[in-house]
């Protein structure tokens, strides 16, 4: 007789914040492969806290808080992912909020750019979504390689902690075209050397969004020069 799986329902589906269907995730199971008519399936847990991940940094870079700001606190990024329709707002913040604290991350805004930021925030979503795990960890279901594989494939290391426009800015403010290239390959070098695969999908749309950030840069940099030569 087959034992039933008393295994969290975002557990048994790899998708451990319990994501509902609509959006092309990468790593959905086949449509022919799908049991739950509500919430994604992923074929490997890895996909589903990739998932987690991409959808906070969207929150944080195309979505607004309720007034209007960027979402940058923690409650913000709780009332976006979970809404006080279906949740206790308060008391899932206050428990995420714990493992940020754990984490030594006390500041009020978040950036989840930052990996020392984003893990804890992916952790206390997991594990309030899915309860204590077996195994003896801040996450509770996952092993630290696999919270760790989908935040690289989210675009997030333990060696990435400046965002591209700090890169930009300071490329610029040192001297133009030849500093900005130094600094894009020594930024793009120091992942290849950390073992980042920099030719994955996630990795070829940060390359081009910073390409595009250090250009524009670049441009207004020598335009800020020709004006000053126009006044003198």
């Amino acid at each position: 007789m087959k034992k039933p799986n008393n295994k969290p329902l975002g557990i048994r589906n790899n998708n451990p914040g319990n994501l509902e269907w609509g959006s092309p995730w990468q790593g959905l199971r086949p449509d022919a492969e799908r049991t739950d008519p509500r919430f994604c399936q992923f074929t490997d847990p890895i996909y589903g806290v990739r998932a987690i991940a991409m959808t906070l940094i969207t929150y944080q870079d195309k979505r607004k808080a309720k007034d209007g700001s960027k979402i940058d606190e923690l409650r913000e990024f709780i009332e976006r992912w979970a809404p006080d329709s279906e949740n206790d707002v308060a008391a899932y913040t206050n428990h995420v909020n714990t493992f940020l604290r754990n984490a030594g991350v006390h500041e009020n805004v978040i950036d989840v750019h930052n990996y020392n930021h984003l893990r804890p925030l992916v952790e206390g979503i997991i594990r309030h979504e899915n309860g204590k795990g077996p195994l003896v960890n801040n996450n509770g279901w996952y092993s630290d390689d696999v919270i760790d594989e989908g935040l690289r494939r989210a675009g997030v290391t333990k060696n990435r902690q400046s965002r591209p426009e700090v890169i930009a800015a300071a490329a610029v403010g040192t001297g133009g075209a030849a500093d900005v290239v130094n600094v894009a390959s020594g930024f793009f070098g120091s992942w290849n050397s950390a073992g980042v695969d920099i030719t994955s999908g996630e990795v070829v749309r940060i390359v081009f969004g910073v390409g595009t950030v250090l250009l524009a840069g670049w441009i207004a940099y020598n335009q800020y020069k020709r004006n000053k030569l126009s006044e003198a």
